[in-house]
């Protein structure tokens, strides 16, 4: 018995998360190949205005990417790429696979005004405890942050438009795609819910290959398991995700108190409490019909 114990525990091992970290380093290959070929194409035409000269074109390439827009140009890509392999990928593997009862599920239990109430107060106080981590990260390591910060500016802040298309509208649907729909889907049929929710939270933190955003968006991605093992579909998860985003330009908008310790923290309580009492009066609800 104890043969055939650790002979499934090895071969959940093998199925569940190597199969799932193969699927995600795939895609973080395809993006970093894109980039690889679009800093190619740049650099290419930069000697040939060069004349062949390596250093003035090398020169030339670093004040195209310092300036931003061309990184945030490349993101937009990379990630649109990505989309187009990560979607019909997820729709031959799981989503065709999607029964008549899974579709009455979403029609009567999930595609209601409550759910989605649910999940925009949810993002509100998942947006401030994303703040707090980071918060805390910048008094722990403000060079990590100071980093992080630049980074960011490079890749998204060439130009708002192209950053909240890369970030508000193709970013969701591909990381969905990939996270909540090829890799949950594969690890639920290995572990039980709530290790097939922590394990692709994590994975979903390594996804975007900054520590970061790594640490803070583990709550963000065990929230968005959730609602996909709930919903029993990616769409709410998309939405979720995409408002999630917004709220990170939304914000950008708001009074300086807005961003500070005790405004974020009484978002995340109020809106804890908020989506625990619409939960229980749903869960209510349902048990009374």
């Amino acid at each position: 018995m104890e043969y055939n114990r650790n002979e499934g525990a090895g071969k959940k091992f093998v199925e569940g998360i190597l199969a799932s970290c193969a699927i995600m380093l795939l895609f973080m290959m395809l993006q970093v190949f894109v980039s690889l070929v679009g800093t190619t194409a740049a650099l290419t035409a930069h000697m040939l205005s060069a004349g062949g000269d390596a250093d003035q074109a090398l020169n030339a390439l670093w004040d195209t990417t310092s300036g931003g827009r061309f990184m945030t140009l490349l993101t937009l890509v990379a990630t649109l790429v990505s989309t187009l392999f990560s979607l019909p990928a997820y729709w031959i593997v799981w989503g065709r696979k999607r029964t008549e009862q899974d579709r009455r599920y979403f029609r009567e239990k999930v595609l209601r005004i409550k759910p989605f109430a649910m999940i925009v107060i949810a993002c509100c106080g998942l947006y401030y405890v994303a703040i707090l981590i980071s918060a805390v990260i910048a008094v722990v390591s403000p060079d990590t942050m100071e980093a992080y910060n630049e980074m960011m500016d490079m890749a998204l802040g060439g130009s708002e438009i192209l950053a909240m298309m890369a970030a508000v509208l193709l970013a969701p649907i591909n990381e969905e795609c990939i996270m909540r729909g090829l890799i949950l889907r594969n690890l639920q049929r290995h572990f039980s819910m709530p290790a097939a929710i922590v394990i692709q939270a994590v994975l979903f933190g390594i996804f975007h290959a900054n520590w970061v955003q790594g640490i803070y968006v583990l709550p963000v991605g065990a929230a968005l398991g959730y609602v996909a093992v709930k919903s029993r579909s990616v769409i709410p998860c998309v939405f979720m995700h995409l408002f999630y985003n917004m709220l990170t330009f939304v914000a950008a908008m708001l009074p300086e108190f807005c961003q500070t310790w005790a405004f974020a923290i009484g978002v995340v309580v109020a809106s804890a409490l908020a989506v625990w009492y619409m939960g229980r009066a749903e869960r209510g609800t349902q048990s009374a019909g």
